[in-house]
């Protein structure tokens, strides 16, 4: 991405959580797979587009030394007690520093095919309302009854997509709407919540199933084995 569009797009990757669901005693995106921590995977798959010129990853301090050797172009800055405060605590930094754009990525999202990286950033950085990575859901979704685990009712799929990331805006509006929005908003669990909040409508960018976020214990397996492919087949 040339200065000459005005455009500098730097990452940011919110990696100050828990992981609580993980049941695992150190937060999920230092777990090692195939000898290196899942974020080490995922700083390499942001990497790899030439139009991200810094990463910004928003850590727990009592947590940086579980990374004891950072990339290079990665910069730490202090996470906050929510996905939505780590996120604006990189895009703050990102701007100070004359970033215009942000592509705003999961810390356990270590699969993620070029292709889809490439697509998103160049749909989000084209147009003013930004992009994100989402798939059609292709599963029958059921709605639970309040009280109980039985079924109320079947939810139409028709339109429906799951949100995935990365995510791409220009980081002055989005740092505007999550400050509208509020970050302890309960809706806010996307950088897109927050610019749909502000009156945007962002574009979808067909995503991939490889681009898995570990969550419980049993995705370890199958991000082992996506990881392992791409090695084979690079």
């Amino acid at each position: 991405m040339s200065s000459s569009s005005g455009i500098k797009l730097a990452a940011v990757v919110p990696a100050a959580g828990t992981g609580s669901r993980m049941q695992s005693e150190q937060p999920k995106q230092f777990i090692e797979i195939q000898s290196q921590p899942i974020l080490s995977h995922t700083l390499a798959a942001i990497q790899r587009a030439p139009q991200v010129q810094r990463v910004f990853v928003a850590v727990n301090p009592t947590a940086i030394n579980l990374y004891p050797r950072w990339p290079e172009a990665v910069e730490t800055v202090s996470g906050g007690e929510s996905r939505a405060e780590s996120v604006l605590m990189g895009l703050k930094e990102a701007a100070r520093q004359g970033f215009s754009h942000a592509l705003v990525h999961d810390a356990a999202r270590p699969c993620l095919p070029l292709s889809v990286l490439l697509d998103v950033i160049e749909q989000g950085t084209l147009q003013d309302q930004g992009a994100i990575v989402a798939l059609p859901v292709r599963d029958t979704l059921k709605r639970a009854q309040a009280d109980s685990l039985t079924i109320s009712s079947t939810v139409s799929r028709e339109r429906l997509w799951q949100a995935q990331t990365p995510q791409v805006f220009a980081i002055k509006p989005l740092i505007a709407a999550i400050n509208k929005m509020g970050v302890a908003h309960p809706g806010l669990t996307d950088e897109a919540s927050a610019m749909e909040f502000a009156g945007y409508q962002p574009r979808l960018v067909m995503g991939s199933y490889k681009n898995i976020k570990v969550t419980f214990p049993e995705d370890i397996e199958l991000v082992s084995y996506y990881l392992n492919e791409e090695i084979n087949h690079s």
